[in-house]
């Protein structure tokens, strides 16, 4: 698809699709917000924009997604969204669920906690990266 892809606009499927996902991963608590409520998925929309690679798995994340109920991901019930997801984190790698998955997650989860309202109840100041964790004795 090259650097087009990276060019155009998510369609506001993909996007409610891509919200709904980035939630069941990093739902609202007690303390804390949804990823939706950190504005992770807008973010991550960005970042996608310089790199086609990653916009296009976002894209065809959600097509996957999309194909696994009747009015797509974003409708499904939670439980049947946490099943999904479920599914996916155990899927091959070398298929486009599990590839989705990981680098969605692992992308979301660094843009979550690079947020101080992600903070609340914890015991930082900062993130702990690139700096660390404190040791489990503090």
């Amino acid at each position: 698809m090259g650097s087009a892809c990276a060019k155009t606009a998510p369609t506001e499927v993909d996007r409610a699709t891509f919200a709904a996902f980035l939630n069941v991963l990093l739902p609202k608590d007690k303390l804390t917000g949804s990823a939706t409520d950190l504005k992770v998925d807008a973010k991550l929309w960005i970042f996608s924009e310089d790199s086609a690679d990653f916009r296009r798995l976002i894209t065809l994340g959600c097509q996957w997604l999309n194909m696994t109920g009747g009015a797509g991901f974003a409708a499904l019930s939670a439980p049947q969204q946490i099943t999904v997801v479920q599914w996916m984190s155990t899927s091959d790698w070398d298929q486009i669920p599990r590839r989705f998955y990981a680098l969605a997650r692992q992308t979301a989860i660094e843009t979550y906690y690079s947020e101080p309202a992600s903070w609340v109840g914890l015991p930082l100041q900062q993130p702990p990266q690139p700096e660390g964790y404190p040791p489990p004795w503090n």
